[in-house]
């Protein structure tokens, strides 16, 4: 006897779901004859009796399905699970104990044998936050920043004492390696970082930080050409080259001491001194603005002390190198600064153009910058301007080797540029 529910099967009975999940063993008699009664119910409705069979056909079904258990797990690979665990525990414990020596090891490099007690502390600082992250508690009373920004110090110190060769152990040679990790940073941090540890000043001490990995040591003469060139109309000596000081390839601010500026200047700047030396410094920052405004800034000669010096932006005589956005203007202002940068230079002027900059020749440790400029491709001979033959030689000479912008088939001459430009064509 068939029951009611095979004997009316859903009309929306579907055979791939059949297909598409086997039945439980126990069910799979009664799915059949439900199959089975679906398929000559629609057949009554096709005209074709072939139809129903290839359906028919069509469903797959397992004879027979296994509920067997799976196959027991050999002792032999229990054993090897068990041997590997084993060996990675102790594995894990002898990395430990690795990293452990390691660090005791890295450990002495911040403890000087008999080193100052400012000295000590700082190392031990540095190698607590090398364990916790985290920054001495009272630092802040004595710098600007913030808890991270003093963190990303601690990072740079760590890196820069395990690198010193020897480590400092004298408050002078540890408040130097603080200066030139934070240079980059705020004066007002650095000091107050100083202050903290007790450390001295590498200026205040009287000479001057050692030059950074990568850079030449200011000279402590300037050197300039035995004899000056016809129609220069006065020289100046500069102080040492701040990195932010090149323009462009054919452009440099310069700073010189002076002793002639005005009584108002000469007072604020002695202010300012006091100020810094009270750390006060919102007062230092407002009078250093007063100072600016007149041309004139406090600036570390080439022993480190501070001055009184005077502004220049010098426009190189005799070249035009590549703007900005043209091709070789980045190149071109890299290569100037490289030369310039944290040296004293010797400025031959011989005239103020439109804008205010003093064009002259810019000589370093016996180098003539222009000269080096036009041998290596990164400017052209300005023959509007200047027409030295000495710089049309050199200048043949980058063209010859294609030097520099020389690779190019037809470089485009700044001048052009800057005239297409202002004819709404660049």
């Amino acid at each position: 006897m068939r029951s009611s529910a095979a004997a009316n099967p859903a009309p929306h009975l579907h055979l791939a779901e059949l297909n598409s999940f086997p039945p439980p063993r126990s069910c799979l008699p009664f799915l059949v004859r439900r199959a089975e009664t679906a398929l000559r119910r629609r057949a009554h409705c096709h005209s074709s009796r072939r139809s129903t069979q290839n359906q028919l056909h069509s469903l797959e079904i397992p004879e027979r399905i296994s509920h067997g258990n799976p196959p027991p797990t050999s002792r032999r690979v229990i054993l090897l699970l068990l041997l590997v665990v084993v060996l990675g525990a102790m594995g894990n414990s002898i990395y430990k104990f690795l990293c452990g020596v390691c660090s005791d090891l890295s450990d002495a490099a911040f403890q000087p044998h008999g080193g100052d007690a400012s000295v000590a502390a700082l190392g031990r600082d540095i190698l607590e936050f090398q364990r916790t992250k985290q920054v001495p508690e009272g630092l802040s009373r004595h710098v600007v920043s913030s808890a991270a920004a003093q963190a990303n110090w601690y990072k740079k110190l760590q890196v820069a004492w395990k690198k010193a060769r020897p480590a400092p152990t004298t408050p002078e040679e540890a408040g130097r390696l603080v200066v030139l990790t934070l240079k980059n940073h705020q004066k007002a941090d650095v000091d107050g970082l100083l202050a903290f540890y007790g450390l001295p000043h590498p200026n205040e001490a009287g000479s001057a930080p050692p030059p950074a990995a990568g850079h030449h040591a200011p000279p402590a003469q300037h050197s300039a050409p035995a004899h000056k060139p016809q129609g220069v109309k006065f020289e100046l000596h500069t102080l040492p080259v701040d990195a932010k000081a090149v323009a462009d390839g054919d452009t440099v601010t310069v700073y010189v001491d002076t002793n002639d500026a005005p009584s108002e200047i000469k007072k604020a700047a002695a202010e300012r001194t006091k100020a810094r030396a009270a750390r006060n410094y919102p007062t230092a920052d407002a009078l250093q603005k007063t100072i600016a405004a007149a041309g004139y800034r406090m600036v570390p000669n080439a022993k480190g002390v501070e001055v009184l010096a005077k502004k220049y932006r010098i426009r190189l005589s005799g070249i035009d190198a590549p703007e900005s956005a043209m091709p070789y203007g980045k190149e071109a202002t890299e290569a100037l600064l490289k030369l310039v940068e944290g040296k004293c230079l010797t400025v031959h002027v011989y005239n103020t153009d439109r804008y205010g900059r003093s064009v002259g020749d810019l000589h370093v440790g016996g180098v003539f910058v222009q000269e080096q400029m036009l041998k290596k491709g990164f400017a052209w001979h300005y023959t509007a301007y200047d027409k030295r033959p000495e710089l049309a030689k050199w200048q043949s000479q980058a063209q010859a080797a294609r030097k520099g912008l020389w690779a190019a088939s037809k470089p485009q001459e700044p001048w052009e540029y800057r005239k297409a430009k202002r004819n709404g064509n660049a």
